[in-house]
């Protein structure tokens, strides 16, 4: 059954179109993961689906406007980035026990049926025993007696452990918070869900475990990703946004770059036959206008005005152009780290870190939520001072740090101002330049950050990093914000990259493809594997298989 239908819809901002003829079903069970460049219209595609955004008519007809239908019954849940909780006061546990409150009336009305039935007696006995029992049909019916083992297995899941359970969630971090709203949505288990980027405040735990669940869950889900590996085990189906128009793929991510390859080289073929076979009239045209066979050649530009040409399929969007260099060639040794330990609160967070770093190695930090992955960085650019330990730095080491936070843009500065307050003596066509390649173009570069859009500042950050020449780079989270062809741009740059690499990050895929070395985090210390993700995994799994003998 069909639970949307998009026909024919149109969407243009400041009078330019950004969607033109979107179609697409979505059908029961199934599982999109809805891709395209940041801007493309992903947003605004879930906008509408919430009927906050209207549909535009059509470009060769106003008049004539597409519609979306959705079923009846139909029940949405969509992640926000604004949290909508019942009630910031709210213990997360009574958070999560507002999603039953239907089931929570039920048992409340069945307890008091049971303490009636202590003083009842005869016919009143009697009626009460079968209003007894038709409320615990009811109540099992609906699963009541699972809501206790549901609240558990999610919050366990999203790393929100029975630890957690009475915080009040407006004393929580934003990531925390976050956690919070994806477990509710997943306890109403709407039959359409809608998740835009769940895993950005995710560790890796908790992104395994909501990989199995999406891959469990028996209704339909819209998922918006720039994770690979995400979109590659939980979806069936992909739907890209590129160049305005809406194209729909079966299969996981990796299915989809292959057929999407296979269609395009198709396209180019049929593509290149057409403008051969269009180029020979137009030649046959110009030589015969005006000659013996001018009839012929009017006959034929007839045929050649009536041609309804092919676009050329070769879509090429803009790409930021990022490259690291170095000023200055480090000794060997780059970083000696030795039992740092940092606690908040009487809470440690750190406990006895040591680890060596060497010229040419890309670290990759990973552990939990809450282990102190970004204290540990924050540590390293003296942003925090340790309890215990030593840091210490082998010669001509300079230092470049991007934070996740991007704290180091000032709201109030425009794009061009940030570049240049640091870069002064450049000329100011050399900053634009610059800037272009980050795809700040035009009137871009007069907003101020804080106009701009996680990606933008993204890009922003990285363009002022690149511009340090650092040979030690600190990176705490750097693909949040950016879509994937911004993540291929920035792996391509950190392999080719001749300094040294310490960075944070919780997107497997780029792991892999960037880390040489694995720093594990836990409670009791760190481990060092010297190999990338794929390599971490199989000696995790080898040390478990030990365990277990």
């Amino acid at each position: 059954m069909s639970l949307v239908q998009f026909n024919r819809v149109y969407k243009q901002f400041a009078g330019e179109y950004i969607l033109k003829d979107i179609n697409f079903t979505i059908e029961e069970k199934d599982k999109i993961g809805l891709v395209g460049v940041n801007g493309a219209g992903k947003s605004t595609i879930i906008r509408m689906l919430l009927d906050r955004e209207r549909i535009d008519g059509a470009e060769d007809n106003l008049n004539e406007v597409g519609n979306i239908v959705k079923s009846a019954s139909m029940k949405i849940g969509y992640l926000s980035q604004n949290h909508e909780f019942s009630d910031e006061k709210n213990t997360i546990y009574e958070e999560m026990m507002s999603v039953f409150a239907e089931e929570r009336e039920i048992w409340h009305e069945l307890q008091k049926v049971n303490l009636l039935l202590g003083t009842a007696e005869n016919d009143e006995l009697e009626k009460l025993i079968n209003k007894s029992a038709e409320l615990s049909s009811l109540y099992e019916a609906k699963g009541g007696y699972d809501i206790e083992y549901k609240i558990k297995q999610i919050l366990t899941g999203l790393e929100l452990t029975e630890e957690y359970y009475n915080l009040v969630l407006k004393d929580l971090s934003g990531g925390e918070q976050t956690r919070v709203s994806l477990a509710k949505l997943l306890l109403s288990e709407p039959d359409l869900l809608i998740l835009d980027e769940p895993t950005n405040h995710l560790d890796l735990v908790s992104i395994e475990w909501l990989e199995d669940y999406l891959k469990r869950y028996a209704k339909a889900f819209l998922l918006v990703s720039h994770d690979r590996i995400f979109l590659d085990n939980v979806c069936n189906k992909i739907f890209e946004i590129e160049n305005k128009k809406l194209h729909k793929y079966d299969g996981n991510f990796s299915a989809f770059i292959i057929q999407k390859e296979m269609i395009l080289k198709g396209e180019m073929k049929r593509y290149e036959k057409e403008q051969e076979k269009i180029k020979k009239m137009e030649e046959y045209i110009d030589r015969f206008r005006a000659g013996i066979k001018a009839r012929q050649a009017k006959g034929r530009q007839k045929i050649l005005d009536r041609i309804e040409r092919m676009d050329d399929p070769v879509f090429n969007p803009q790409r930021m152009k990022l490259k690291f260099e170095t000023d200055t060639i480090t000794g060997d040794n780059v970083l000696k780290v030795n039992g740092i330990s940092k606690s908040f609160d009487n809470k440690k967070v750190l406990n006895n870190v040591s680890f060596q770093l060497f010229r040419g190695e890309r670290v990759g930090i990973i552990g939990k939520n809450g282990i102190g992955k970004s204290t540990l960085l924050k540590i390293l650019v003296n942003k925090l001072k340790q309890d215990s330990g030593t840091v210490e730095y082998g010669s001509r080491v300079k230092v470049g740090y991007y934070d996740q936070n991007l704290t180091g843009l000032s709201s109030n500065q425009t794009v061009l101002e940030e570049l240049w307050s640091r870069h002064s003596t450049m000329p100011e066509k050399d900053v634009r330049s610059i800037l272009g390649s980050f795809l700040f173009s035009g009137n871009d570069v007069e907003k101020t950050t804080a106009q701009l859009s996680g990606g933008e500042k993204a890009r922003l950050a990285l363009c002022k990093l690149s511009l340090e020449h650092d040979n030690f780079l600190l990176l705490d989270e750097p693909t949040n914000h950016l879509d994937i062809d911004s993540k291929e741009v920035l792996e391509d740059a950190l392999i080719d990259y001749d300094g040294t690499i310490c960075f944070v990050s919780h997107d497997r895929f780029f792991i892999n493809k960037v880390a040489t070395v694995i720093l594990e985090i836990e409670e009791t210390g760190s481990t060092l594997y010297l190999g990338d993700y794929d390599y971490y995994l199989e000696k995790k799994q080898e040390k478990e298989e030990i365990a277990a003998l």
